[in-house]
């Protein structure tokens, strides 16, 4: 476990003072600046409650590369992208379903996923368009995040190191 910066404190103790609240926040930071371990230390207090997380990447291969980080830290993980096959995921959807996941990390449809007491939805990369479905049925998991954060009552934390105008907008509202 690395030790935080007081800026990644900051930010962190922000977010884990209005865990069970539906708020969003921009975490905006150049590439290298530390955003992960932000993520694995509001994390790590959700699952201390008791709660799950998700976090949503772009690609497949940040999937695997942000995973292989996570296993070092956390147990009770689940992954979910395109790039598995189709009894792998049932697998995992089973395993997210009968509540023995307490991490799920996956691409936009693990936005999906049937995690019944989300604590942190975290969306990396959110400027990135990968995260728009296109093809029927059409959905941008951004718009789905807020909406399970609404549900669940938890905080959706939009990490980016080029967030698009809109976003950056909203976060200086």
């Amino acid at each position: 476990k690395k030790v935080l910066t007081d800026e990644q404190k900051s930010v962190s103790c922000e977010v884990i003072n209005n865990l069970g609240k539906s708020i969003t926040y921009l975490l905006y930071g150049v590439t290298g600046s530390g955003k992960t371990e932000v993520y694995m230390e509001i994390i790590e207090k959700v699952l201390k409650e008791g709660k799950q997380a998700l976090l949503l990447v772009p690609e497949i291969t940040l999937a695997s590369q942000i995973t292989k980080r996570f296993c070092k830290r956390f147990s009770n993980i689940a992954v979910l992208h395109s790039g598995l096959s189709d009894g792998e995921k049932y697998d995992e959807y089973r395993r997210i379903k009968r509540g023995e996941v307490d991490i799920v990390i996956g691409a936009r449809s693990a936005i999906f996923a049937p995690l019944e007491n989300i604590g942190v939805i975290i969306i990396d990369e959110c400027h990135s368009d990968t995260y728009k479905q296109d093809n029927m049925p059409r959905y941008d998991s951004l718009d789905v995040a807020l909406f399970r954060s609404e549900r669940h009552n938890c905080p959706v934390i939009l990490g980016s190191a080029t967030p698009t105008l809109t976003q950056f907008a909203k976060a200086r509202r």
